[in-house]
């Protein structure tokens, strides 16, 4: 029997009063790959952070390869053969692949007490490097490990799938013992997960032990060797792969049966909502993203385009949106009306759920709160327009005279009050209950953990901060919403909260534009499909049932529709 490479006893941490990892007990094993499950705020983050340095057990200890350890730091865990591929990118944006690549090498050189080669030997001296020679080293990691990347691309032009191959690429370059991945398959395409799970079966063939945090559970059936459940901050299960079916390991996690989405087949309307023809859009890098596409949504229907992230996808959102200028011929028509910039595009009743939460979706360091009130949708019925509607209303009910105001009637007084007390009457009246209400209410109905409306979002999981965004997004109903990866990050209860959220808005005469790169989601909620490969939109509804097709046209091997 393998020796445990890795050993957590009654492992304790709580943030105030909110318990995250409550007595768990862990082993892995040297060789083992062991998947980690649980719901959003179960602990699993939680853990793995510990486990990495990035956070300090408030009980019990941690040993590798049986002798005690204390990670102060992630450089106590580096330090001890432990790497890992955070869910949140840790990369420097304004430099290229390989210059991320060469920082990370010289880290951890640094941290070995290795000396450095002389700046003309090797790719790094001290603090400097040839970025000739970086471009070799990350272009051969590339090809050693099969991910294909532009090793001078700049990484803020990358897509959010790019950049997750970039932070694999830099764990694999630290020649860890124990990697944990969090999430780590979220972007790839089918054919893509077959070529990352032949990476971590040769890791696994030279005795290196993984950590595999995924959603995903027919990928946790298929990779792993042992499986945990958390459920709370507490360890519920641990068993040999196989001994529980997917069923039985969602209502392991879930402390109750998993109900299943179902969409049922219907006519959409005939009302035409959002109208693209002709659409082409330049991108970060003036490379032609997204060409000459055409594509018309209805009332009540979700119209959905899969295919592998960096296709030009983000591009057509963002356009769509008014985030991303167009091409000349360019049409875009929504509701009836050609909407010019972000703002005329949401005032029309359009919500949009884009691919990254931590860019796009959200301002981390504002409240959980403050980020439901931050669409327009919401100021709309809540915010700003409520009150100034109501001063207006105020104000054709009142008379002037030099220093007062004469109230004619106000909620059925009448009485002399000044202006400044009129306008502090109208700052605290409905307007900020409501809105308090409101994230309460939208904080219970999408489980977001922990409930506090004052946390700052950046302080929650990513699968809570995902679901602050589809709070915000879905909660105003709006006419036309363009989701972008809805449930990425998100456990199987909250994914399934999701859809039957869309169905229901798709149910009520909304319309919907999917697009994701999880083919099951886009499969089970469309009413029509599009796949999306190289910046061309091919119809593939006729293809629906057909995996092995609609693989080979999301990697562009195939354009025959």
């Amino acid at each position: 029997m393998a020796e445990n490479i890795l050993a957590l006893q009654g492992i304790t941490k709580s943030f105030g009063g909110l318990v995250a990892v409550d007595n768990v007990d862990f082993a892995l094993k040297a060789g083992e790959i062991h998947a980690i499950l649980g719901e959003n705020g179960a602990g699993k983050s939680t853990l793995m952070h510990l486990i990495y340095g990035l956070y300090q057990p408030s009980a019990g200890s941690i040993q590798v390869a049986g002798k005690p350890q204390v990670f102060k730091t992630p450089r106590n865990a580096i330090a001890n053969g432990i790497g890992m591929v955070h869910q949140h990118f840790m990369l420097i944006e304004n430099l290229t692949v390989a210059e991320n690549i060469a920082l990370s090498l010289s880290h951890l050189r640094l941290r070995e007490g290795q000396p450095l080669a002389p700046r003309t030997q090797g790719i790094l001296s001290r603090f400097r490097f040839k970025k000739s020679e970086a471009v070799k080293t990350t272009e051969a990691l590339a090809e050693k490990f099969g991910i294909a990347i532009d090793a001078q691309a700049l990484v803020r032009t990358l897509s959010v799938g790019l950049k997750q191959r970039v932070e694999i690429l830099k764990a694999l370059a630290g020649n860890a013992r124990i990697l944990i991945l969090d999430e780590p398959t979220a972007v790839l395409s089918p054919q893509e997960v077959d070529g990352f799970f032949t990476i971590l079966r040769n890791l696994q063939a030279d005795n290196r032990s993984i950590l595999f945090i995924s959603h995903k559970m027919n990928e946790v059936l298929q990779i792993s060797d042992r499986i945990t459940v958390l459920r709370r901050g507490k360890k519920v299960y641990l068993g040999k792969t196989g001994e529980l079916t997917a069923r039985e390991l969602a209502r392991e996690m879930l402390g109750a049966e998993v109900a299943e989405v179902v969409r049922e087949e219907r006519k959409a309307a005939t009302e035409k909502v959002l109208q693209v023809s002709g659409l082409s859009v330049r991108g970060s890098r003036d490379e032609l993203a997204v060409s000459d596409v055409s594509l018309t949504t209805h009332r009540g229907e979700i119209v959905g385009i899969a295919g592998v992230d960096g296709n030009g996808q983000r591009e057509l959102a963002e356009a769509i949106m008014g985030l991303r200028k167009t091409s000349d011929s360019s049409i875009i028509n929504i509701l009836g009306t050609a909407p010019r910039g972000t703002k005329a595009t949401r005032l029309l009743g359009v919500g949009y759920i884009p691919e990254d939460r931590q860019t796009l979706g959200l301002i981390p360091s504002f409240s959980v709160a403050e980020n439901l009130e931050l669409s327009v949708l919401h100021l709309k019925q809540y915010g700003f327009f409520v009150w100034f509607q109501e001063m207006m209303s105020f104000l054709r009910q009142t008379s002037f005279t030099p220093s007062r105001l004469n109230v004619a009637r106000w909620r059925g007084a009448t009485k002399t009050i000044s202006p400044t007390e009129a306008v502090v009457s109208c700052i605290n009246r409905n307007p900020r209950k409501k809105r308090k209400e409101t994230a309460a209410r939208l904080i219970d109905a999408y489980d977001v953990r922990p409930p506090n409306a004052q946390l700052a979002a950046g302080a929650l999981s990513g699968g809570n901060q995902q679901k602050v965004v589809l709070a915000r997004e879905i909660s105003p109903e709006p006419a036309l919403l363009i989701a972008v990866n809805p449930t990425r990050g998100l456990d199987i209860n909250a994914a399934n909260y999701v859809h039957q959220n869309l169905l229901a808005q798709r149910d009520r005469g909304k319309s919907m534009l999917l697009i994701s790169t999880e083919l099951d989601e886009v499969l089970t909620l469309s009413d029509r499909l599009y796949v999306m490969s190289k910046g061309k939109l091919h119809e593939a509804t006729a293809h629906r049932n057909d995996i092995t097709t609609l693989g080979l046209l999301m990697t562009g091997e195939n354009t025959v529709c």
